[in-house]
């Protein structure tokens, strides 16, 4: 999927990846929570926010906080359940292009779960160095990707693959697992759990302890490679 159009029939249905309430999008909210526990951003962008729960959650950190996505659909259906949050359209490739985004005094930037959906590595450079042109000189980005997976529709990262694009224009300060691998063991372990809290709680320890290269969906923290140089000096 890649045009608007085929967002908007994917969005068609309410929670169309099936995730929301489940216990693996818990755990891969966790990760990314519990790191940011102590943060508070002035202003967030969230590109590619899809139907807005992210963005609700990554609010609490941020005084005001803007979510975009490419499909109307989800974008409508998005400020209907977060009408105390801002939200709007655009293909992530032109809005980094927006002179008032490009304007905009953004301390924390978020792309979760899109980038693997530009298939070539053109539009994924391009992407990236949007990205990168966003924000003022301390703003810390996050992005979050599947790793180590297959898909006809989605061309997903390796662990070194994600970490040299983002290289080429942030320093990654922090790499770390956002959901890991379900693995046999895991779901051994998981049948054995009497309560729906525990395997949450399971799949939670199990994910703390997979390496970023090794699970499922990995999440990164960036800085702005020119704010590192001045920093530098």
């Amino acid at each position: 999927m890649r045009t608007r159009e085929e967002w908007n029939a994917w969005y068609a249905k309410v929670n169309p990846w099936g995730t929301a309430g489940s216990i693996d999008d818990e755990v891969r909210v966790e990760a990314l929570v519990r790191r940011l526990r102590h943060a508070k951003f002035r202003l967030g962008l969230d590109l590619g926010c899809g139907e807005g729960r992210l963005t609700h959650v990554l609010a609490q950190f941020c005084d005001r906080i803007i979510g975009y996505d490419i499909s109307d659909t989800a974008v409508q259906r998005a400020r209907v359940q977060f009408p105390h949050i801002e939200f709007g359209t655009g293909d992530l490739l032109e809005v980094v292009k927006r002179p008032e985004i490009l304007a905009s005094p953004f301390d924390f930037v978020a792309s979760a779960e899109t980038l693997y959906y530009f298939q070539t590595d053109a539009e994924r450079e391009e992407a990236v160095s949007g990205l990168a042109r966003l924000g003022l000189p301390g703003c810390l980005f996050f992005v979050s990707v599947i790793v180590n997976s297959t898909s006809r529709y989605r061309r997903y990262f390796s662990h070194d693959e994600i970490v040299a694009l983002l290289s080429r224009h942030f320093v990654v300060i922090d790499a770390f697992a956002c959901l890991a691998q379900d693995t046999f063991g895991l779901r051994a372990a998981r049948a054995l759990c009497p309560t729906r809290e525990s395997r949450r709680r399971l799949t939670a320890a199990w994910t703390a302890l997979t390496a970023p290269q090794d699970c499922k969906h990995a999440g990164y923290f960036a800085l702005k490679r020119s704010q590192v140089a001045s920093d530098a000096h």
